[in-house]
């Protein structure tokens, strides 16, 4: 389980003094226990993973925010938080096998207008190993060409 990975490396972390790569792991950590409160069970590695990609997402926005602003020491420390989210999801998606994946979507749909509908079948599809703003900006990408 991810969950009892986290735990595993923030005993190690802890052991090697690694106070930044602790940091991290302890707010996820938090962030999962949280999570199981709200829900009152114990999370499957899916529902873990989730929680991982939200907390993905906001470490890349606040990469972006902090690149605006020309803040490049707090970029550096995002993206190693960054990298140590991404170890504990799985890998992710080929952008040929999304592609594919995308394509056999559109083939059976009829309707192709409800952008939002395509994505949410997409990402369904995915399972949490690709990017949903990938999946969205390729998606448009085709439709824009077709």
């Amino acid at each position: 389980m991810i969950k009892n990975d986290i735990e595993q490396s923030i005993i190690k972390a802890l052991k090697e003094r690694n106070t930044s790569e602790l940091k991290v792991l302890r707010f996820v950590l938090s962030e999962i226990k949280y999570a199981e409160i709200n829900q009152q069970k114990d999370l499957f590695d899916e529902e873990v993973s989730s929680i991982l990609q939200k907390e993905l997402k906001k470490r890349k926005e606040a990469i972006e925010l902090f690149k605006k602003v020309d803040k490049n020491d707090l970029v550096k420390d995002e993206e190693k938080q960054l990298t140590v989210i991404q170890r504990y999801l799985p890998a992710q998606m080929a952008e040929e096998e999304l592609n594919q994946i995308i394509d056999q979507t559109l083939s059976g749909l009829t309707d192709t207008s409800n952008i939002g509908k395509i994505i949410g079948l997409v990402v369904s599809q995915t399972k949490g190993r690709a990017d949903g703003s990938l999946v969205a900006t390729l998606i448009k990408q085709k439709l824009s060409s077709a």
